[in-house]
This record gives structure tokens, C-alpha cells and sequence, in this order.
């Protein structure tokens, strides 16, 4: 699928793109919730054709900090991006190669985790929508969980520079993020996923 990237000077920003027929969308027809995205924070100024505004955080920090600055911008309308279409996946995987902008260590946090029940390295992957990650989004070879399932080393999801689809790390690396401004909080499942998976104070 060719998607079309826009990068806007300085701030290069994307919204969500149209709907993917693969994954039953239409072509044509963008992601919109119905939400007065005129509410979002001034600094979710990263857009693509489509409704959502985005938010890039270049420095880096572990994945639990990275969603907690995404939320607090907006409570209950922002989070780590939510990757719902390949179409989606592939402008944020544009955006993230194309920006200017240096990124801790080449990659950004995105919406997914891995609940900490997990008994294999492809099971129990959500986005923070609730809903589980489509198959088609990773890496080849990914999930792995660093080859295995039995240390839950690897629960958090990152996007990298050069590669196009998803791969899981370990949630205490220092990279990036991008949030996204949806009017939408983050679904109970995964809001227990992330807890699972932080470090005890």
C-alpha cells in the first residue's frame, strides 16, 4: 500500500489515515471518533490527512513514563499512539524515518503491551485501545521477547528508524514516543497491562 506522508516544517506532524480495506475499512474514509479535536494541546501538532493530532516526544525515557507524559497532556483524551490499520502503522513508520528530529536511540514508544499472564512471545498483545494488536504490524521474527517468554523481559512496543513494523522491547530502554490526541483514555485492560509490567517503586 502506498501511503503519502506529510511533514510539517519544524513540528511535522500526521493525523490518522483512511481506513484500510484489509483490516475492514474503507478505503477513503478517515478515522474519526466524532471528538472536537480543537481540544487537543497546541503541542500535538503533527498531523497526516485524517482527524487525530499527534505529539512526538524525541527524548528518550521507559515506556511506563513515556504513557504517563502522553496522559497527562489531556487526561482521558491522550496516550502512546494507538496503531489500529497497516495504513496507520505505515505513516507513523514514515513519519518516524523521515522526521528531522533526533530520537533517543533511533525509536519510538507506541501503544501496545503485552499482558504479564503472557505464556508465549505472540500472545496477549494489546493496544491501548483494548483491542489486540493486529498480526501483520510486526517485524519478521517479532515478538520475541528477546528469544523467550519466561523472563517477560520484553512488554513494551517500539517503532525504529528503518524498519517498518513493530517490535517489542524491554519497557525500562530510553526511547522516544509519539502520542496521539483521540478523546479516547486507555482501555482498562491495557491500563492493568502497563501496571503489570512497571517496576515495584
Amino acid at each position: 500500500m502506498r501511503v503519502a506522508w506529510i511533514a510539517l516544517i519544524a513540528g511535522c506532524g500526521f493525523q490518522s489515515p483512511s481506513a484500510d480495506p484489509s483490516m475492514g475499512g474503507t478505503a477513503g474514509d478517515p478515522v474519526d471518533s466524532g471528538y472536537d479535536y480543537a481540544l487537543c494541546p497546541p503541542s500535538y501538532n503533527v498531523q497526516l490527512p485524517g482527524p487525530t493530532r499527534y505529539r512526538l516526544i524525541p527524548e528518550g525515557h521507559p515506556a511506563w513514563q513515556q504513557s504517563d507524559a502522553c496522559m497527562v497532556d489531556l487526561p482521558s483524551a491522550t496516550h502512546l499512539v494507538v496503531l489500529e490499520t497497516m495504513a496507520e502503522v505505515m505513516a507513523v513508520s514514515g513519519f518516524v524515518d523521515t522526521t528531522p528530529t533526533t530520537i533517543a536511540n533511533n525509536a519510538v514508544w507506541v501503544g501496545g503491551v503485552q499482558e504479564r499472564t503472557a505464556s508465549l512471545p505472540d500472545f496477549g498483545w494489546l493496544g491501548f485501545d483494548g483491542a489486540p494488536l493486529i498480526p501483520a504490524v510486526w517485524a519478521t521474527g517479532e515478538p520475541n521477547d528477546g528469544t523467550n517468554e519466561s523472563d517477560h523481559s520484553e512488554q513494551f512496543v517500539v517503532l525504529e528508524r528503518t524498519r517498518r513494523y513493530l517490535v517489542d522491547r524491554g519497557g525500562s530502554n530510553g526511547y522516544g514516543a509519539l502520542c496521539e490526541c483521540d478523546g479516547k483514555p486507555i482501555a482498562p485492560g491495557a491500563v492493568a497491562a502497563i501496571t503489570a509490567n512497571r517496576p515495584p517503586p
